[in-house]
This record gives structure tokens, C-alpha cells and sequence, in this order.
């Protein structure tokens, strides 16, 4: 029963009880309390203790409402945190809270370190707190780019990598941004946006981010550079300064394979400059070397560069050559 209505109906009752009473005993009593006479209607002696009884219940239970509004109060706070903790889990940023009940911290232990992956985005719930989540999940997955309110993702977080990965795809030219704060993303998102920054700077600019460079990346450059519409001149002393600067190193067979790939769009004598200074930087770009001697058919000064070497070395192309000189012609890349 509600307090406020315990009062009115206790009031009436008292009254009613006096009322009555008082209709059939019109008389007085004296009672002394502490030797003091007091002398009160009948029926108001009657109401003392039921009124004594009111109060003793009223302050009973008025002690044990606040009690539970302060339980009450406790399961509240909890709901908001517990909303608040699956919020983040389903994007995929779990973080720890703070919980007043068990029953919540039960439940919060999980969801604070959990990643929550809807399987369907037709979820009825009437929280706004987590449709607003949902509803970005489901752009971001769907290739939308969104602008994320009210939530902290770490740089690592995956949907805000994907949404990243969004937004570069509407807008190229954020590729910039990215790699100017690429120390807190991973290294693949940094990679990724480095091939659009690519599309629309020129190579001065590309080479501030070598150490991003591998050799897919550097043999990306390359395609793009020997491209029809692309605006970038790409010199041999480029591809030094991004070999010799990159974290990743070039074993023999990136060199071959970098032969191979610049004699699509430079000149005989930049492809022999770039392979002579490769190899008096590399042992490993030998192999690029000889193998740009052969391809321009320089063969006696790539026979001359192989009796320098060990006898257990570059056994391919020794082979090569003394088939060549046997009058055998065979497709170089089959050596390689």
C-alpha cells in the first residue's frame, strides 16, 4: 500500500473510530501520567493508540520504502551500465564498469570484456542507446561511412578501421590524414591508404612513408608509374632510396623479380645503373644484375661477372650461359 493512501485511510479510520465512540460515550476520563491528571473525552483516549499505531507503522514502513528506493536505485544505475557496457561491446570496444548489485556484475563480467557480433540487425529493442550502435554496425559492414557519436574507439578498434577504410574509399584525398597519424593505426590500414595516397601525389611526397614500403607496395609504385594516366616519374634513384630505407629487405629473387618488373617502362642504361649501384649496396641484387645482362643479351660481360664468383654460386645462370654459348637458345625465365 502507498504511503499517502495508508495515511488518508488511516486519518479516516481514526476519525471514524473517534466518531463513533464519541456518539455513544459523551463523557470525559482522567488519567494521570507522571502524577499529572489529564482529562480527555472518551473517544479521544481511544485514538491515542491507534494513533501511537499509525505512527510506529508509518515510520516502519516509511523506513523500509526508503530501502527499497535506494535498491531500486541501485538496479536503475545498474540497467544504465549494463546498456552502457553493451553499447561498447557491440562496437567492439569492451571496457570495464562499475556495478552496484551482483546480478549486474554477473552479467557486466562478461560483457565488459566480450565483442558482441550481431548475427541480424532486425532487433527490436526500444533502447536508444543500443540502436544507435546498431545502426552503425550495420552502415559500416554495408560500406557506409558514418560519423561516430558518442563512443571512444581506440585506433586498433575494427570497425573503426572498416569505417576508415569507408571513408577513404568516398574520400581518397583522407588517406593523407591517415598516414600522418599512422603510428597509432596498423600497419595494413597504413599500407592500404599509402596505395590510394599514391593515385594523386607525386614521389617526393610517396617517399616520406618509406618505411611503410615492401616489395608489394614498391612493385605497386611501379605499376602505377609505367600506367598511361598516372602522374608519377618514377627514376631509378627513387627505387634505391625506397629499397635502401624500407624496414622490409629484398632477398634474390625480389631483385629478379624487380628486373623484371622495371624493364617494362625504363631504359636499357637506367636498368644497368640501377642494378650497379643495387648490388654494390646488396650481394643479394646480383641476381637482378646478371639477370638484366642476359635479358639485354650482354653476354659476354655478364660471363665476365660470373667468373668472380664462387663456383656454388648462380648455378642457374651459369647453366644458362653455357647453353647459350652451345648455340642453345632457351627462354630466360625458366633459369629463374
Amino acid at each position: 500500500m502507498r504511503l499517502k493512501r495508508y495515511i488518508f485511510l488511516s486519518i479516516v479510520l481514526m476519525l471514524a473510530v473517534g466518531g463513533f465512540v464519541y456518539s455513544q460515550i459523551d463523557t470525559n476520563y482522567t488519567f494521570e501520567i507522571l502524577g499529572i491528571p489529564i482529562s480527555l473525552p472518551v473517544a479521544v483516549w481511544v485514538v491515542i493508540p491507534m494513533f501511537i499505531m499509525f505512527l510506529a507503522s508509518f515510520f516502519h514502513m516509511a523506513y523500509y520504502s526508503f530501502k527499497n528506493f535506494l535498491v531500486l536505485k541501485k538496479y536503475r544505475k545498474d540497467y544504465d551500465t549494463l546498456v552502457d557496457s553493451f553499447a561498447y561491446s557491440l562496437m567492439r570496444e569492451p571496457k570495464q564498469h562499475a556495478y552496484k548489485t551482483s546480478e549486474a556484475k554477473n552479467l557486466g563480467s562478461v560483457s565488459d570484456k566480450s565483442h558482441m557480433i550481431p548475427v541480424d540487425f532486425k532487433i527490436e529493442t526500444k533502447e536508444e542507446r543500443l540502436k544507435k550502435p546498431l545502426e552503425y554496425i550495420k552502415d559500416i559492414i554495408n560500406g557506409i561511412y558514418v560519423e561516430i557519436e558518442g563512443f571512444k574507439l581506440s585506433p586498433k578498434n575494427p570497425l573503426l578501421i572498416k569505417n576508415i577504410e569507408n571513408r577513404l574509399k568516398e574520400e581518397p584525398t583522407y588517406s593523407g590524414a591517415v598516414l600522418k597519424d599512422c603510428s597509432q593505426y596498423p600497419v595494413e590500414l597504413c599500407k592500404k591508404s599509402l596505395k590510394i595516397y599514391m593515385k594523386f601525389s607525386d614521389i617526393s611526397k610517396i617517399k616520406e612513408y618509406v618505411e611503410l614500403f615492401d616489395k608489394e607496395l614498391l612493385f605497386y609504385l611501379i605499376d602505377l608509374a609505367k600506367s598511361e594516366d598516372s602522374n608519377i616519374t618514377l627514376h631509378y634513384e627513387d627505387i634505391i632510396y625506397i629499397i635502401q630505407h624500407m624496414k622490409s629487405k629484398f632477398d634474390e629473387k625480389d631483385y629478379i623479380d624487380l628486373a623484371k618488373k622495371v624493364k617494362e617502362f625504363m631504359s636499357p642504361d637506367e636498368r644497368l645503373k640501377l642494378f650497379e649501384l643495387l648490388k654494390n649496396n646488396d650481394e643479394k641484387a646480383e641476381a637482378g644484375y646478371i639477370y638484366t645482362l642476359f635479358d639485354l643479351e650482354m653476354i659476354d660481360r655478364a660471363k665476365e661477372f660470373l667468373e668472380t664468383t664462387h663456383e656454388d654460386e648462380y648455378l642457374n645462370f651459369k647453366a644458362y650461359l653455357e647453353l647459350k654459348e652451345c648455340g642453345r637458345n632457351y627462354p630466360l625465365d625458366l633459369f629463374v
